[in-house]
């Protein structure tokens, strides 16, 4: 078995791989000893099949290859030694390798070498360094989940203590102490985004400047303050390459386009998001939400009882009213409220030296377009109230402390974002932004290369189409971060391939090779939905298929799909047909809010004006 080894740990292909498995297996039939069998193992997942994604096949074929019994008496006692300390090296090595089919190598009543896997794991976590620890823990997370599903009988744990490992939360311990290890798989699977979150903040802090809360100047005091914003027209992410924790580990790239919409009410596209505020003569918090979807007002002064207003401003907080929550949670992020304060009226009123605030905010799309609308939304609010608080981020000296805070503004109210989205929105040269972040160990720093694009054929050439169809923001765990944490064989498959071809798409882009464009959408929107199912459907799937894919290169839908914008690329000489074929869409009830939405692109970004404020209480 030496020999078929040792070929097996540079081969890629599992066509070699499976003749190989078949020799090392005659070969233990006669009497291999365990050290061997343990090295095939290893071999098999660690080596040069883990670079191809072959891993989980090379399993497949291992395991069909003899009777479940033949394999417990052969392999049990090298399984029993060896899988506790390979899952640590494939935490440990980052490996491509997905962790349950390497837990299908331990037979299921093998319950001492599940447990051994708990306590070896745990023990591995427990010694990397804190600055490791979180994204380390992620991904252990993931394991630990699945290693407590598969031990969920009490009987096991009669006479066992639960490992305790340095990444469980006060929930997990306290399952962990009266031993209800059927909450133990979801509790792991929350503490996954937990420690996201964790690590994110980390990141930040070590850039963050400490110069915040300061109070309003007199001079600002007489002016309103409004910030106009485009949204983010996506062209890749490596399907959410730029996610914090994948970009921290493997690096991340995507291509967006700032764009202003031609919505109702407008003459002419215009940016879509404005934030206003502006000093009241009296102590009082005022604010307003003005969106295509939803109103809501939120008001509080010195006649109501500080503690009632405090409370309901924190409402948010204790699942209470969410709807003004970004605007709240954003004047706690700037210093300008106190955390959990028991009186926001004083705050505001120490702000701006004894008198009010009041801020509104308007959005002329519904959330969940895909086009970064809550992320571009954060940042827009953010840069009011640093300019507000005389902070340089409020000021022409924005990036990338606005958009790495407008990351962190959203992550503390549960929603998930990576550092592209709120940046495909910022201004420069092109309206047309390449971004590279390369694997770092504190925050992602991408780098922006600006792509020159003729305007007139960009906008000719790409046809927007709001399917009318919204999709809810993630609060729970992203089958993207998901599947990357668990290196799914089908789904971490397809994030390669998005990431493979991303220089493509540019390519194709910056020399103007529309029809290779389309193309390249259609692929990238394929690799989509094998990542998440449900980011398409019959309806969508509409977009793809004939008449329409006559009139078409090829297309995607923005964002995370199962809704919000599509963009098709139109053959030469079909533009005006496509959209005239579009337009009846709406004949269709999937489609009857749907709308072909005039644009055109932004390289201003976020824009702050100020004007002379109108007198008021």
């Amino acid at each position: 078995m030496k020999e078929a080894g040792a070929r097996l740990l540079t081969t890629k292909t599992i066509e070699d791989a499976r003749g190989l498995i078949d020799q090392a297996l005659r070969e233990v039939r006669d009497e291999t000893g365990l050290k061997d069998r343990r090295e095939l193992l290893r071999t098999l997942v660690l080596g040069g099949l883990s670079e191809t994604l072959n891993v989980a096949a090379g399993i497949d074929h291992l395991l069909n290859a003899m009777p479940t019994e033949e394999w417990e008496v052969q392999f049990g006692p090298a399984v029993e030694k060896e899988l506790p300390g390979l899952l640590v090296d494939v935490v440990d090595s980052m490996a491509d390798v997905p962790h349950v089919d390497v837990l299908r190598l331990i037979p299921p009543e093998a319950h001492k070498t599940w447990v051994a896997c708990i306590k070896k794991l745990s023990g591995y976590i427990d010694d990397v360094d804190e600055e490791h620890r979180r994204l380390r823990g992620m991904r252990a997370s993931m394991i630990f989940a699945d290693l407590f599903a598969q031990l969920n009988d009490p009987k096991i744990w009669r006479r066992r203590t639960v490992t305790p490992c340095s990444i469980d939360n006060k929930q997990i311990c306290a399952l962990k102490e009266t031993k209800q290890i059927d909450e133990l798989p979801a509790a792991y699977l929350a503490r996954v985004n937990q420690l996201q979150r964790i690590d994110l903040r980390h990141s930040l802090l070590a850039v963050s400047s400490d110069d915040l809360a300061g109070q309003m100047s007199q001079e600002d005091a007489e002016l309103r303050f409004e910030v106009r914003s485009p949204l983010r027209l996506g062209l890749s992410s490596a399907n959410a390459s730029d996610n914090h924790a994948r970009s921290k580990e493997q690096g991340g790239k995507t291509l967006n386009a700032g764009i202003d919409l031609h919505t109702s009410g407008s003459d002419a596209p215009a940016p879509p998001l404005h934030v206003t505020a502006r000093r009241l003569a009296d102590p009082r918090l005022v604010l307003r939400s003005r969106s295509a979807d939803f109103e809501a007002d939120f008001e509080a002064d010195l006649r109501g009882n500080p503690t009632t207003q405090s409370e309901l401003f924190f409402a948010y907080k204790r699942g209470g009213d969410k709807s003004l929550r970004m605007l709240k949670q954003a004047l706690v992020h700037t210093g300008i409220v106190e955390d959990n304060s028991d009186d926001i009226v004083r705050d505001i009123a120490g702000f701006t030296e004894g008198g009010g605030l009041e801020i509104v905010t308007s959005s002329a799309v519904l959330q969940g377009s895909g086009l970064g609308t809550s992320s571009i939304l954060a940042a827009s609010i953010l840069k009011v109230l640093y300019r507000l608080a005389q902070h340089s981020a409020g000021g022409a000296e924005e990036y990338p402390f606005l958009y790495d805070q407008s990351v962190l503004l959203e992550q503390s109210i549960g929603l998930n974002s990576g550092w592209q989205d709120a940046r495909g929105a910022c201004g420069g040269s092109s309206a047309v932004k390449d971004f590279y972040a390369p694997p770092a160990a504190g925050l992602p720093t991408p780098e922006m290369c600006f792509v020159d694009v003729d305007e007139d054929i960009f906008h000719q050439r790409v046809v927007l189409f709001d399917t009318g169809i919204a999709r809810g923001a993630t609060r729970g765990l992203n089958v993207i971060l998901e599947s990357y944490l668990r290196r799914d064989r089908d789904r971490y498959s397809a994030m390669r391939k998005s990431l493979a071809i991303h220089d493509e798409i540019v390519e194709a882009l910056s020399q103007g090779d529309y029809p290779r464009l389309g193309a390249l959408a259609s692929r990238y929107w394929a690799y989509r939905c094998v990542l998440d199912p449900e980011a398409t459907s019959d309806a969508i799937q509409q977009l793809f298929s004939a008449p329409l894919s006559d009139l078409h290169e090829g297309g995607m839908l923005t964002g995370a799909g199962s809704g919000g914008f599509a963009l098709l690329i139109a053959r030469e000489g079909e533009e005006e047909s496509l959209r005239e074929c579009l337009s009846k869409m709406k004949d269709q009830r999937a489609y009857a809010s749907s709308a072909v939405v005039d644009y055109r692109l932004n390289r201003t970004g976020l824009q702050l004006e100020t004007s002379p404020a109108e007198a008021t209480g």
